[in-house]
């Protein structure tokens, strides 16, 4: 009989430790995808499949770049989700629109997500390295051209052996980090 109340009681302390690890477990969950949000989802997929860029890889950067804040403008004048600096759209208008639009329309999520994914698009197909893309993206692509140029940067002209700027090379491992959460989150199947 006393047996069998310490096996009741064991498996009772045993039911609320794993209750307590579930609980903890979906709260980790749940905080992961709070982490890693998803908004603008439509504009993200609409526009990742007509360029051909990983939606995962735009979640990443808009994350990174404006932690989902459609209104961020940064100290250099980039400005929406993206942080698309103003030159670059009216550059990058030059390669898909029929308009001209006023640099106020990257605060528009869709259209920021739509020349943001545009950008990315170029920028892998101009450099087949994603650490390159990446920095491109960060840095600008006559800076990266610089760089690639460089023997202490890189042997090949094509890969970067080390990112002269400690800003970029941060943000080259925080996107890399970011898109393979999102990977893993939503789109591990979708490879």
């Amino acid at each position: 009989m006393e047996k069998m109340a310490k096996m009741k009681t064991l498996f009772i302390y045993l039911s609320i430790l794993l209750f307590a690890l579930a609980l903890v477990w979906c709260g980790y969950i749940f905080l992961l995808y709070r982490a890693y949000p998803t908004d603008y989802k439509e504009y993200v997929e609409a526009s990742s499949s007509k360029y051909n860029v990983r939606p995962e890889l735009v979640f990443a950067v808009i994350k990174v770049e404006s932690k989902f804040n459609e209104k961020a403008q940064s100290h250099s004048g980039a400005l929406g989700l993206m942080q698309i600096m103003p030159e670059t759209f009216s550059w990058l208008q030059s390669h898909i629109a029929d308009e001209t639009l006023d640099e106020e329309k990257l605060k528009d999520p869709r259209i920021n997500i739509e020349y943001g994914t545009y950008f990315l698009s170029y920028i892998q197909k101009k450099y087949k390295d994603e650490k390159v893309q990446l920095c491109a993206y960060n840095a600008g692509i006559g800076t990266v051209e610089k760089w690639l140029k460089n023997k202490e940067y890189s042997d090949d002209g094509k890969v970067l052996k080390k990112i002269p700027f400690k800003e970029t090379e941060n943000y080259v491992a925080e996107v890399s980090k970011a898109k393979e959460k999102y990977r893993n989150l939503y789109y591990k199947g979708n490879n």
